[in-house]
């Protein structure tokens, strides 16, 4: 009888034991799936190392720069360098990220056009040893790391900007906002509306630009135009839109303040021409290059990067401190802060 019973505790002792095996190494198997156990080489010697870079589209200045911070800190560090153009294209992008993969790249760099897509892609790179870096725009999923614009703040500079001209919270501000995929870019309406609200202004009219270019900005300034006829001061928070917001207030003869966002050449242009009051410039040289060192520190380092936010400073342009920041760009990027002639 005795050995009977310590047949019976020998064999519960075994299935607790496959039991408890079964959960841990689903806990472990959940947590590899979720990016937690994401397994990276790393490399002694960076001319080993293959950078990949997904760019949403070579067409604006914008994209241009931050491409050039990718690609010059691929040369100071040794790695090889892969560039493929997205053209503005969400399948092609998706496309680029897993030609990438099959290409075997060490790491990979990625402003997508669209976040919410980006996620299966970035997935398959991630199983495949693959780190992926989001320069700006957004994510959806983890990713190892997304360097991002302080975007709130930049929405925040911007009201401060017009408080600053306007000096009267009686009077009515305006907003031309972007679309709702573009959750991080959406930040800066918010930032916005915060200090709008903490100086006491009335926003009366917050409109998305259904049409992402100088022409709709023209279209949802008319739209404000229409439903607040006694405006102030507007906030648009994309460049194109931003001066075609300011065409459009030109052409109805009004005087009312405007603000852009990112700094493209155009909005030095029409900040120069006096069209446009001011715009929060971004700094996508730097959200490239840092990119590319992130990298280098999973990479050659070992640093461990899982789903981090790196946000990066912004800075009002005014037609003050306009030809001071453009010389730093030239220097910077080699571009020009204007338009090409």
């Amino acid at each position: 009888m005795k050995i009977r019973y310590l047949k019976i505790a020998f064999v519960a002792v075994v299935l607790l034991t496959l039991i408890f095996s079964a959960s841990f190494f689903g806990c472990k198997k959940e947590e590899a799936a979720a990016g937690g156990g994401m397994q990276v080489k790393t490399y002694t010697n960076a001319a080993d190392i293959t950078i990949g870079f997904s760019l949403w589209t070579m067409q604006f200045t914008f994209f241009q720069n931050l491409e050039k911070g990718v690609k010059d800190a691929c040369a100071d560090f040794g790695f090889k360098y892969i560039m493929i153009d997205q053209n503005s294209d969400a399948t092609k992008m998706v496309q680029d990220m897993n030609a990438l993969v099959g290409q075997k790249v060490s790491g990979i760099v990625s402003t997508p056009v669209d976040p919410g897509a980006i996620g299966p892609a970035v997935e398959n790179a991630r199983n495949n040893g693959i780190p992926v870096v989001c320069a700006d725009i957004g994510k959806s999923g983890p990713v190892n790391a997304l360097l991002i614009s302080d975007n709130f703040k930049g929405g925040q500079l911007a009201a401060e900007f017009l408080d600053g001209k306007i000096k009267d919270p009686a009077k009515q501000l305006a907003v031309g906002n972007c679309l709702p995929q573009w959750t991080y870019a959406r930040q800066r309406g918010e930032g916005f509306l915060s200090k709008a609200l903490e100086l006491t202004y009335n926003v009366g009219a917050n409109i998305i630009v259904q049409n992402p270019s100088a022409e709709g900005g023209y279209d949802t300034m008319q739209q404000i135009l229409s439903a607040v006829p006694d405006v102030s001061g507007v906030f648009f928070v994309s460049g194109r839109e931003a001066v075609g917001a300011a065409q459009a207030i030109q052409a109805a003869g009004k005087d009312i303040w405007v603000v852009g966002y990112n700094g493209d050449p155009e909005e030095f242009q029409a900040i120069k021409d006096g069209i446009l009051d001011a715009t929060i410039l971004q700094e996508p040289y730097y959200i490239g290059y840092r990119s590319v060192e992130i990298l280098k520190e999973i990479l050659m380092d070992g640093k461990f990067y899982e789903n981090v936010e790196v946000p990066v400073d912004v800075k009002l342009v005014t037609p003050e401190n306009m030809d001071q920041i453009a010389a730093d760009i030239l220097e910077k990027t080699g571009n020009s802060a204007f338009p090409a002639e």
